[in-house]
């Protein structure tokens, strides 16, 4: 019996692309990189940690990245946390899990203050039990992070579904031993991984329906 729901923030609570993008390409402008970036690059800086991000999506030296996660950070907690919104029928959805009985968590990469700040902003904290994000020293795998989250709970990783839109998603809930949900409408996963034997989420209200489903349809 699925007992809790744990989202992650980008890609499947809210689309943040809006700020995260526009931060990101102003911390490398501020590092002197003048090149253009397709959104397809853009879309790689959503889902690992911070560090991570950098060099994937913009191929970063070691040497830059400390200053590179200085600027983002500063910029970002300025004014990119503002360039979000929740996903259509997000709200909805939160409410009526939480009218199902379940029990609410974000287990998310984004560092933990920003987390809580942005669920504030978007009018939804009120809705969670528990927020955990990473670390400044990024040091907090995401089975890590959903595991701080599950001890809040205090729920067993069988009785809890982990919700989000990339492999570092579904990495983390099997580290920690929780059921996994994709969703195709974020940044990672797309409507084809359904395939390969995951339960996927084409939209937020999608969600719901499928836990109702793992609990044989008693909630």
């Amino acid at each position: 019996m699925v007992k809790a729901a744990l989202f992650d923030f980008d890609g499947t609570l809210a689309d943040s692309s809006e700020g995260i993008f526009r931060t990101a390409l102003l911390t490398v402008r501020k590092l002197g990189i003048t090149r253009e970036y397709s959104d397809e690059e853009l879309r790689r800086f959503v889902g690992p940690p911070l560090r991570d991000c950098f060099r994937i999506a913009f191929s970063l030296d070691e040497e830059y990245l400390d200053d590179a996660l200085r600027i983002y950070r500063e910029e970002y907690d300025r004014s990119g946390r503002f360039g979000m919104h929740l996903y259509p029928g997000m709200k909805e959805t939160l409410e009526d899990l939480k009218a199902m009985g379940l029990r609410l968590g974000v287990a998310s990469y984004k560092n933990e203050h920003l987390v809580k700040a942005c669920l504030e902003y978007l009018g939804v904290a009120g809705l969670f039990d528990s927020a955990h994000g990473s670390s400044l020293e990024e040091d907090l795998t995401k089975g890590d992070i959903i595991r701080m989250t599950l001890a809040d709970l205090a729920a067993e990783g069988d009785e809890v579904v982990m919700i989000g839109d990339t492999q570092a998603d579904q990495k983390g809930a099997d580290e920690a031993g929780t059921l996994f949900v994709g969703v195709s409408y974020g940044f990672g996963f797309q409507h084809r991984d359904a395939e390969n034997g995951i339960l996927m989420a084409s939209s937020p209200s999608g969600i719901v329906g499928i836990i109702r489903n793992m609990n044989g349809g008693m909630i």
